[in-house]
């Protein structure tokens, strides 16, 4: 005769989109869909687009950010290295040489001819700055549109969202970009949904005096879109994303008390007597449902981020005669064998390599890991900070500051008159009471000339 066996339910705990927790086995199941560039795989037909895809489904960028902001590590170093690139903020000055040295004069904004001040101020430079810093460091590339006058002066900067806009296929012909497109619905807009605007030639301004330019960093291997250094973390994003999703999900489906519940079956027999049931079949039925309400209860009682450390109390009788302790609720210490705390060196380690991609050491983000690495002295964030400052601002900070040079070179305005930013120099107390300093001022548009 074969002994029927209990089953048990199997439930599958949606988490996310794409993870869900299975309760049997205590597992998480995951369904993953890779991350690749336009070239790579191609899995809807884009053949007929004019534009060059942006990942395998012309979504890819604002799945990056979707993905990045998800994560401490990376959405803080990105922050960082935003800040960091304005610094103080943008000044002009002028240049010469004295001594074999190269020697910045700041030159205050008021002292600017007219046209270069309204220029400035109608087109808030400053929060186009912003713009065009956020772009560069996400993506090591950013677009501005030039709008010119009949006369052929640029009147107008306006920065393009990398996300909105898409790059044309080069003509086959010329090799040329000569058009982009703008839309807040890719990645499959409708023919309404998105505009053209064409590419604008520093060399040819007049060709389109309303057109998109593409400034960016060299790439060894991609055209239309690069990948931008850092975004070799996307690995170990995934790897810190999913251990705060298992945390919580063990916390909202584990039981929190390390002990196995014995009841003794006379203690139902004694609460519900046969002999007070017209049959078996009634006795049966009211003493398995009273076992299956209890049951519920106590994993109720249980279970859940609030019931953890609750006591449970038990009564247990002694026969007199021998001694020996008479049937009764038991329970039983089992061990626990879930290590939240491995998980969490695992984060630290994911979120040491995300940092690293950066090229933000984690004390300079303000990141505290749960493992201690990154952290380090006030020194040392002194100088980590101002290395950062001297070798990873200075290309960035020249390509950001491109499109003043066109637009200076095109207006024939002072051609001695540079751009750039100010720089935050971290100092010892010693040094200086407040501990740091400002390079460069003044800020151009600073209330503190």
């Amino acid at each position: 005769m074969k002994t029927a066996r209990t089953k048990i339910p199997r439930q599958i705990i949606p988490i996310t989109e794409s993870i869900s927790f299975g309760t049997k086995s205590s597992s998480f199941i995951e369904v993953t869909k890779e991350s690749v560039e336009p070239d790579a795989l191609i899995q809807t037909d884009y053949s007929t687009k004019l534009w060059a895809i942006a990942g395998s489904d012309n979504d890819r960028p604002q799945k990056i950010v979707d993905e990045n902001m998800q994560d401490g590590t990376s959405a803080g170093a990105l922050g960082f290295k935003i800040r960091a690139h304005y610094g103080g903020g943008p000044f002009f000055h002028t240049k010469r040489i004295e001594n074999d040295k190269e020697i910045i004069t700041p030159v205050l904004f008021e002292t600017l001819p007219a046209e270069i001040q309204d220029f400035w101020w109608r087109n808030d430079i400053e929060n186009f700055l912003q713009g065009i810093i956020s772009d560069f460091e996400w993506w090591n590339t950013y677009y501005v549109q030039y709008v010119l006058s009949k006369t052929g002066k640029v009147l107008g900067v306006d920065w393009k969202r990398y996300v909105d806009t898409r790059v044309e296929k080069r003509n086959q012909q010329s090799g040329r970009i000569e058009n982009y497109y703008l839309s807040k619905y890719w990645p499959s807009p409708t023919q309404d949904q998105y505009a053209s605007v064409p590419a604008f030639n520093k060399f040819n301004p007049m060709a389109a005096p309303n057109g998109i330019m593409r400034h960016k960093l060299v790439s060894p291997d991609k055209d239309y879109y690069i990948t931008p250094q850092w975004q070799s973390n996307l690995k170990w994003l995934a790897v810190a994303k999913k251990i705060p999703e298992w945390i919580n999900s063990n916390i909202d489906n584990s039981i929190n008390i390390k002990y196995h519940i014995e009841i003794p079956e006379m203690y139902f027999i004694k609460l519900y007597p046969q002999d007070a049931y017209d049959s078996d079949q009634e006795w049966k039925s009211t003493v398995k449902k009273a076992e299956e309400d209890l049951k519920k209860q106590i994993d109720d009682f249980l279970a859940g981020s609030k019931n953890v450390g609750k006591t449970f109390y038990t009564k247990f009788a002694v026969d007199p005669d021998t001694g020996e302790t008479m049937p009764g609720w038991k329970i039983n210490a089992i061990t626990n064998d879930i290590k939240d705390n491995a998980w969490l060196q695992g984060y630290g380690t994911a979120a040491a390599a995300i940092a690293t991609a950066h090229g933000v050491p984690p004390s300079l983000q303000g990141l505290i890991l749960a493992n201690g690495l990154g952290t380090g002295s006030a020194s040392d964030v002194r100088e980590q900070f101002n290395y950062y400052l001297q070798l990873n601002t200075v290309i960035p900070r020249q390509t950001t500051v491109e499109w003043w040079e066109i637009v200076k070179r095109i207006n024939k305005w002072d051609p001695k008159l540079h751009l750039g930013y100010k720089n935050i120099i971290l100092q010892s107390i010693d040094q200086n009471k407040s501990g740091f300093t400002i390079n460069n001022e003044p800020n151009p548009t600073s209330p503190n000339k």
